[in-house]
């Protein structure tokens, strides 16, 4: 029995399974990369994009003899049963892909500490999609950053400052406007029920507050006095 987490990105799933003596972490990624399945919530994912993002975090129970790629492929059949015909209607009616639902919902996933910001949070970033604004998301960049051998995270905390815009990466939502090319870590259908269901706000940022939970703003004027209020 395994567990994967939710807002975990590939390589951590698949650390995990290596370290649960299931399959090797280059068997799993090279399944995650390559693998063509036949999932209707597949059917927009652009060509050559890997299935970071439909791998469900859920428990799961394995055969001892699992291959990579059967493993694999039950993550993703469990994403496919959950984003059912209802949220495949949902996310058509708002006018976006399946992929982009789960890109943004990846976003939120990293972003949400406290549970009922959730659909604030989803309802910010789609207000700046809207506005054509860039998302600024600070998990995209930690992304693109990827595994830091010196403190052995793959989410970089804190975050310097000067990576915001100093790391080149089309996933880097400083430098590129609009959604990153894919997800960036595999969200739980919160995170993607707060995507297709976000809260009725006209919010265009939030800060941290330092206790998980975040202050949020219209204006930049606002978010400005957020930040001097806030500011650890």
């Amino acid at each position: 029995v395994v567990r994967v987490i939710e807002g975990w990105r590939a390589e951590q799933i698949a650390e995990m399974l290596e370290k649960e003596g299931l399959t090797t972490a280059a068997a799993f990624m090279n399944a995650v990369r390559t693998m063509q399945l036949p999932y209707a919530s597949l059917a927009d994912r652009p060509a050559g994009a890997s299935l970071e993002g439909y791998l469900f975090p859920d428990t799961y129970r394995l055969a001892l003899n699992s291959t990579a790629e059967q493993i694999v492929e039950r993550m993703v059949a469990n994403f496919d049963e959950r984003f059912d015909p209802a949220r495949r209607a949902q996310a058509q009616a708002a006018g976006m892909t399946i992929h982009q639902v789960v890109t943004l919902a990846s976003i939120v996933e990293r972003e949400t500490v406290v549970e009922e910001e959730r659909p604030i949070i989803a309802s910010v970033y789609l207000n700046r999609l809207a506005k054509g604004m860039y998302l600024q998301a600070d998990p995209t960049v930690q992304y693109a950053l990827g595994y830091q051998p010196q403190t052995g995270q793959w989410w970089l905390t804190p975050l310097p400052m000067e990576a915001l815009t100093g790391t080149e990466s089309i996933y880097n939502t400083y430098l590129h406007p609009g959604l990153p090319p894919g997800p960036i870590c595999n969200p739980g259908l919160a995170s993607i029920d707060a995507v297709l269901n976000p809260a009725p706000t006209d919010y265009l940022f939030f800060y941290s507050k330092g206790d998980g939970t975040h202050a949020f703003a219209s204006t930049y004027e606002e978010h400005l006095r957020n930040q001097e209020l806030f500011q650890q």
